[in-house]
């Protein structure tokens, strides 16, 4: 095995995404590892079970640390079989290094290097250090496929997200101002100032209602009455836009459409990729996320009377009503996969 074949099956060992050989074992690895570092961190904070298995703990520690280190290690090196914009040897590298998670992946084991190093003579610091191994639970982020489904949602439903948001963060500093201006002179301490009435302000919101801050007044009162029912609602905006995403994400994911049960490739959809049709092709209507057509089109199944591939949009003249509508390949699937193949020739200009 030479040196290039060694870095592309480095690549796909390291790589979450690829499944195939020894890949899917590598990550179902890396991810009890991780679990077992988590729960050791949990333990050491008993001072009884660590009097009693620290050299366990210790040699726990530093078997994933080399673990861990050498994935490390072995994900910078394979980073050009990323391709672009890694494909550069050193500023490539540099560059894939700096990516969020690998940050993560670097202060999770540099704590045991700083201190094995003898860098640190604080104990309160190097005990902070030590906690610090909790960012290795990040890393089931990127080879857990149900912790991957929050950042699809989150995705999904961020601009809808931001604006509940907004609205909630609009609704607390109102609560909050009008809630000092009516109890600060009846209760300074409790109502200091607006930023210290937020607290009062977060915990009715959110309907969690400590009771160690109450208005005493009748305004205060009325106030506080009106800011929790809204709450109930608006505050409750994120998670049920969270639950949209889920089920939207869950169900680009079957590769069947959610409705009618057609095989569809989501993921030529997205990645812009689709297949080419013949004139006189016949061809189903799949409504994606990308497309321009109604939904009513939805599973009508037509044939292709003329195609311009300048724009890549298709004539599709409909099956029963004979109807003719301006489609693109984001709105169309083949009926037959094994057909798929036959009809990828170049179409004829209009």
């Amino acid at each position: 095995m030479d040196y290039i074949s060694l870095r592309e099956r480095t690549r796909q060992l390291v790589d979450p995404t690829h499944t195939g050989g020894g890949g899917q074992l590598f990550n179902w690895v890396i991810m009890c590892v991780i679990l077992l570092n988590v729960l050791a961190v949990m333990f050491e904070t008993v001072d009884s079970i660590y009097a009693a298995y620290s050299t366990q703990f210790f040699l726990l520690e530093t078997v994933s640390v080399a673990v861990f280190t050498i994935e490390y290690l072995a994900r910078i090196w394979s980073a050009v079989e990323a391709g672009e914009p890694y494909e550069r040897p050193i500023v490539g590298r540099l560059r894939y290094a700096t990516r969020p998670l690998l940050l993560f992946d670097l202060i999770a084991i540099a704590p045991f290097y700083i201190t094995m190093l003898g860098g640190v003579s604080d104990l309160r610091f190097l005990r902070a250090l030590r906690l610090m191994r909790f960012l290795r639970l990040f890393r089931l982020v990127r080879y857990s496929e149900s912790m991957q489904a929050f950042g699809r949602a989150f995705y999904l439903k961020r601009g809808q997200l931001v604006v509940a948001m907004s609205g909630n963060l609009i609704l607390l500093v109102v609560s909050s101002s009008l809630m000092y201006f009516a109890e600060h002179a009846a209760q300074p301490e409790a109502f200091p100032s607006i930023p210290g009435t937020m607290w009062w302000g977060i915990v009715t919101l959110t309907t969690v209602g400590y009771g160690d801050v109450t208005p005493i007044t009748p305004l205060g009162q009325v106030i506080g009455s009106v800011v929790a029912i809204l709450g109930i609602g608006l505050f409750a905006l994120p998670a049920s836009i969270m639950a949209s995403g889920f089920i939207e994400s869950s169900s680009y994911e079957t590769g069947h459409c959610p409705d009618c049960g057609h095989e569809i490739d989501w993921g030529s959809d997205i990645s812009g990729s689709g297949p080419a049709y013949d004139v006189t092709s016949r061809v189903r209507i799949d409504i994606t996320r990308e497309s321009v057509l109604d939904y009513d089109y939805h599973g009508l199944h037509g044939i292709v009377v003329d195609h311009d591939p300048t724009v890549d949009e298709y004539l599709i003249e409909l099956d029963e009503s004979g109807e003719r509508i301006t489609a693109t390949w984001k709105d169309l699937r083949s009926p037959l996969a094994a057909d798929r193949s036959e009809r990828r020739s170049t179409a004829p200009s209009i």
